[in-house]
């Protein structure tokens, strides 16, 4: 059209034209040759026309018929079914790549999809025989001069797809360092999904042979197994100075047993390394608590045992003494009054004081001094004892209460002064065992296992009024140090130094109520326990060193190590 308008403009115009001159010139002089006359601007203008619009008929024409013959020689199924290959290819590698961080996606994230595409587009436009796309390869092997070829591309489009997705990926392994990192991280990937997982395996496994079992500790080596009960007969059990002596064996039962227990301890004698092998296990608990102050927790049962049980400890702070035992058992009594627990409180052989009946029976009122230096004790054990039946008789509080003579065994603190602790450490050192007054006054003792059976069968029975629980086997305590020296092997010599203010003179328990109630009697003998308590004790040594046992005078419960 532009064409035609430039040369309407050029020739319109007769005066203007090429031809004009000559034709009026042949006019005028009355031309008759053999040649014919020029042609007319307006016969040239309209073969123009006709020969474009033929022109662009027969490319039009051609154009529909490539179309068409290239659309009947590939095979329209066999492109669909390319497509529809390569798609799954993609998905496939999309699944493999999940869980792969962002900036380590496999082939198919979206930067290396948009990467192949245009990979893809530019092949298509410099014709590269080396692109992937399936409508590209088909129509180059249909512009092929072999028809032979062409018709076999036809007629097997899956066969050459299959190998231009095998040139594909050798292009994108070879060709495109990025998509090749991209395969590797992918396979990395997933192989630290698989180690993952086995670490998570690893884990889980931990996690049950920590809740099936203690952990073996320095000072507990031996592994304690924890069945898993079901949720209507485990129970939620507290125990106030749990960490300490008699408290954390009462613990080990009550977990190998398969209840949930809650250590609440001050540590003021109590010793962490004393509970280390349950700290790790799902059913137990520590709260660093001082039972002088109000505590909530739901619980089902509560055995009472915090107070310093050794006369040096207890003379450190009378006054908190008195405190741990009064405010401390109302506190408790509170907490069992308002969820409906079973309390048991651990009082003692001390409040029957320096005794005139022989062996010392539970209906013995005692023989004590109110305001003597261990009266602390004596007398804070007893009114304990008091509101714990006050709160029986007019809340109806379901009580308990032990009185517990004395006992020795593992896990007691090397410095707490009493008679077999300080005779056992003495005697594996090789120094004199001190003996306060002259030696004639009687001690019974039990192993530490029997008065924890002994307290279970208490919260356990239904008897409610207080028990005796001890060893009737009585000694001297001259004798005893004697035993000692024997079984241990010692060179040591006995020292005797001045009596103490209020000492007992004789100690012994009748037990006959608890044989009849809770048919519980001591099955340790005293020798088997004193083996066992002097191993441990050699462990101590062994990992502190010296140690100096503390004497009679108050002192705070702490190691001396030098």
């Amino acid at each position: 059209m532009v064409v035609l308008a430039r040369q309407r403009r050029r020739f319109g115009n007769p005066d203007s034209s090429p031809y004009s001159s000559s034709q009026s010139a042949h006019a005028h002089d009355g031309y008759h040759g053999n040649h014919a006359p020029p042609p007319s601007s307006r016969l040239f203008s309209q073969q123009t026309i006709l020969l474009l619009l033929a022109g662009m008929g027969i490319g039009y024409v051609a154009t529909v018929n490539m179309g068409h013959s290239a659309k009947n020689e590939i095979g329209l199924e066999s492109i669909v079914k390319n497509l529809e290959q390569q798609r799954a290819a993609a998905a496939a590698a999309a699944s493999f790549s999940m869980g792969s961080n962002d900036n380590n996606r496999g082939l198919s994230s979206p930067m290396n999809m948009m990467q192949n595409s245009h990979r893809e587009a530019t092949a298509l436009l410099r014709g590269d025989g080396g692109s992937t796309h399936a409508l590209y390869n088909h129509r180059s092997l249909s512009s092929s001069d072999n028809a032979g070829e062409v018709e076999a591309a036809s007629n097997g489009g899956s066969d050459v797809s299959e190998d231009a997705s095998k040139e594909g990926s050798d292009v994108s392994e070879h060709d495109d360092p990025v998509v090749a990192v991209g395969k590797k991280h992918t396979f990395r990937e997933q192989e630290e999904v698989e180690d993952l997982s086995e670490a998570q395996q690893r884990f889980v496994e931990t996690q049950k042979l920590i809740a099936a079992q203690s952990i073996p500790t320095a000072t507990t080596p031996h592994v304690m197994l924890t069945p898993t009960l079901p949720d209507s007969k485990r129970k939620k059990i507290i125990i106030t100075g749990g960490a300490g002596f008699v408290g954390s064996h009462l613990t080990d039962k009550l977990m190998m047993e398969g209840h949930e227990v809650i250590v609440v301890d001050n540590f003021f004698t109590g010793q962490k390394k004393n509970i280390e092998h349950w700290m790790h296990h799902p059913r137990f608990s520590l709260v660093v608590h001082d039972v002088t102050e109000p505590i909530m927790l739901e619980v089902d049962e509560i055995y009472h045992l915090a107070c310093p049980a050794s006369p040096p400890h207890y003379q450190y702070n009378p006054v908190k003494t008195i405190k741990t035992s009064t405010m401390g058992t109302i506190n408790m009594l509170g907490l069992a009054k308002r969820v409906k627990a079973k309390i048991l409180l651990t009082s003692t052989s001390e409040i029957y004081g320096d005794p005139k009946v022989h062996p010392q029976p539970e209906s013995y009122w005692g023989n004590v001094n109110t305001i003597g230096p261990r009266s602390c004790y004596d007398e804070g054990k007893r009114v304990a004892e008091t509101m714990m039946y006050s709160y029986k008789n007019q809340n109806n509080v379901d009580v308990r209460v032990a009185r517990i003579f004395n006992t020795f065994g593992p896990r007691m603190h090397p410095n707490d002064g009493r008679v077999v602790s300080n005779f056992i450490i003495q005697s594996l050192q090789d120094k004199p065992l001190t003996i306060y007054g002259d030696g004639g006054q009687t001690r019974s003792f039990q192993y530490v296992s029997d008065l924890v059976d002994g307290l279970h069968a208490l919260m356990n029975g239904g008897y409610d009024m207080p028990v005796n629980l001890g060893n009737p086997d009585e000694y001297t305590v001259k004798h005893f140090a004697e035993y000692i020296k024997e079984i241990t092997g010692s060179g040591s010599e006995i020292s005797f130094l001045p009596a103490t203010r209020d000492d007992p003179t004789q100690r012994k328990p009748d037990i006959s109520t608890a044989k009849r109630e809770l048919e519980w009697e001591p099955k340790v003998t005293v020798k088997e326990g004193l083996q066992k308590t002097i191993a441990y004790f050699s462990r101590v040594l062994e990992e502190s060193g010296e140690i100096i046992p503390t004497g009679q005078e108050a002192s705070k419960p702490k190691p001396k190590v030098e």
